[in-house]
């Protein structure tokens, strides 16, 4: 896991930010590591609980595991990626994907189809979680 956080933190360091330098509070890696330890930790109020650790602790898990420095609110995490490049983000599934296959993991993702037009070897995988991590109701 820390080779994919690796690999997810440097291309999110690379990729470029249109909004006004001035104006600039959250770095964009910080709000896309942000989002994705969103999904990893699948915590309702993932910001609350990781800010109520870093005054308790000092630190937190998005400054510790993911490199996170300033931990956006989940507003300002959800405007600032709603306007992020979305390529650089597809270009970096299929090498993630190719690191998971590599370290074994996808072995107990794969299915195969013994008959038909479809017939072979597939790897059943969700890659999007928007569907997945969803609340139905809004809290403040």
């Amino acid at each position: 896991m820390e080779a994919v956080i690796g690999r997810l933190s440097d291309a999110f360091s690379h990729i470029a930010d249109s909004r006004n330098a001035d104006r600039i509070n959250y770095r964009l890696h910080d709000c896309l590591m942000s989002g994705f330890a969103m999904m990893f930790y699948q915590h309702k109020s993932l910001l609350q609980f990781q800010r109520r650790m870093q005054q308790r602790r000092g630190r937190c898990n998005l400054e510790t595991i993911f490199g996170v420095k300033e931990v956006p609110s989940d507003t300002q995490m959800r405007e600032i990626l709603d306007a992020a490049p979305v390529e650089p983000l597809r270009r970096l599934l299929p090498e993630l994907f190719e690191g998971i296959r590599r370290a074994g993991w996808a072995k107990q993702m794969k299915t195969h189809i013994p008959s038909g037009a479809q017939q072979g070897d597939y790897y059943t995988i969700m890659l999007d979680g928007t569907q997945y991590f969803h609340s139905t109701k809004i809290e403040c």
